[in-house]
């Protein structure tokens, strides 16, 4: 029997996505559970896997379209099933309609004859950073084998390729070398760069930015941690986990740092969500810990490995970061020591942390090393001014220099 394959609801927010890529082509054999068709929601692309077993009869909803969730989008069955009555049934009729006057004239496709033959062009599975690599050396991908579950090409694969290119395009003693080509390359804005570029493009022309900035001595919460993590088998706390929890704690005292502005008004968030910024190899993605005042460190330290995992493996839902009031960024790994961040719109905030660097400080009139950690907090002015941004991050500092308030 044929089953109508419906768009699905990746989230809570969701309210339709668009079609990107679909990994199987009509006649198909597909198995419940196999990738079948990318889906790009408001800030993120995913596979969204196969509900039933049979050949992909019909694909309903084409590359480039946006459905709405919970409307048909293919149709799956057994071969030879008729699927008019199931598309009528659903009240999905394919009408043969005249093009509007600044409507594109379509081509019409002649039916093939039983003894006409044609090649329907495979579009090869591949993962995300395969298909980058691929597009940014111009490079096919069929091909290139795939040594990937169910004959996926992987990066591996790519790069193996490229290697192989590379070699038997060699100049050998008997051929001159050619002169070198001077060109230019164009690299289409897509995807998540260009759902990222145009936040951004919205955050900094809506919210009137500023920014503070601090310096926090790291000695006591290094210590913490350490002691923390020598305890602790099946999870290991970060330097974000800790700063997760102190805004946390933060924004509990300055609750308008937990808001949003929705045209004229000041919208207050009742659950403080912290958002983690991963860098992903085409972009950044931004996680969230829920009601992380509510969490204890542990709690928060296995929930953060979780999400930066599902990230860096292209396995997070809308459910995983949406939502979110406030949003920490660490460039410290990258050896940053300072820097500012837009802000993560609706949110009025995001607070943007450096590399702890042993620093000469004044301490009791001697010159003491002490690790420093620098903190930029960039603010919305629409909604938070200059003396609280300061007393916000005063608190943060406080409680990082002063660690058993995390436990408090």
């Amino acid at each position: 029997m044929a089953n109508i394959e419906l768009m699905p609801k990746l989230g809570m927010t969701m309210t339709s996505g668009k079609i990107t890529k679909w990994l199987k082509k009509e006649g198909e054999q597909v198995e419940q559970g196999e990738p079948l068709l990318e889906i790009e929601t408001d800030k993120v692309t995913m596979e969204e896997e196969a509900t039933y077993n049979g050949i992909l009869l019909k694909i309903i909803a084409k590359e480039g379209e946006t459905i709405p969730v919970n409307q048909p989008i293919a149709i799956i069955g057994q071969e030879g099933e008729n699927v008019e009555d199931l598309l009528k049934q659903s009240n999905i009729i394919e009408e043969q309609k005249e093009p509007q006057q600044n409507e594109p004239i379509k081509e019409t496709k002649k039916p093939i004859s039983q003894g006409e033959q044609t090649t329907i062009p495979t579009k090869p599975r591949a993962t995300p950073a395969a298909r980058k690599i691929a597009k940014e050396h111009d490079i096919n991908l069929t091909q290139i084998k795939g040594n990937g579950p169910s004959g996926r090409i992987q990066r591996e694969d790519v790069e193996e390729y490229l290697e192989n290119l590379q070699q038997r395009k060699l100049p050998t003693q008997e051929e001159p070398k050619s002169q070198p080509v001077s060109y230019t390359k164009t690299i289409p804005l897509t995807g998540m760069r260009e759902i990222i570029a145009n936040k951004m493009k919205q955050s900094i022309n809506t919210a009137p930015h500023y920014y503070v900035t601090m310096d926090i001595n790291m000695e006591e919460i290094l210590k913490l941690k350490d002691t923390l993590n020598q305890k602790l088998q099946n999870t290991k706390i970060t330097i974000n986990t800790i700063l997760i929890k102190a805004s946390s704690i933060a924004i509990k005292e300055y609750p308008i740092i937990n808001s949003s502005v929705q045209d004229d008004q000041i919208i207050l968030k009742e659950q403080i969500n912290i958002g983690l910024a991963v860098a992903l190899e085409d972009g950044l993605i931004v996680p969230v810990i829920r009601e992380a005042d509510k969490k204890g460190l542990s709690e928060i330290a296995y929930e953060e490995r979780q999400l930066i995992e599902k990230a860096r493996e292209g396995k997070l839902t809308p459910d995983d970061y949406e939502g979110g009031s406030f949003t920490i960024s660490n460039l410290g790994m990258y050896d940053i020591t300072q820097f500012t961040a837009i802000i993560n719109q609706p949110e009025v905030a995001i607070l943007a942390v450096g590399k702890i660097t042993k620093t000469p400080v004044v301490e009791e009139e001697e010159i003491k090393i002490k690790p420093i950690m620098k903190i930029t907090l960039s603010s919305d002015h629409r909604v938070i001014d200059g003396a609280l941004a300061a007393k916000f991050l005063k608190r943060i500092k406080e409680i990082l220099e002063d660690p058993l308030q995390l436990m408090l």
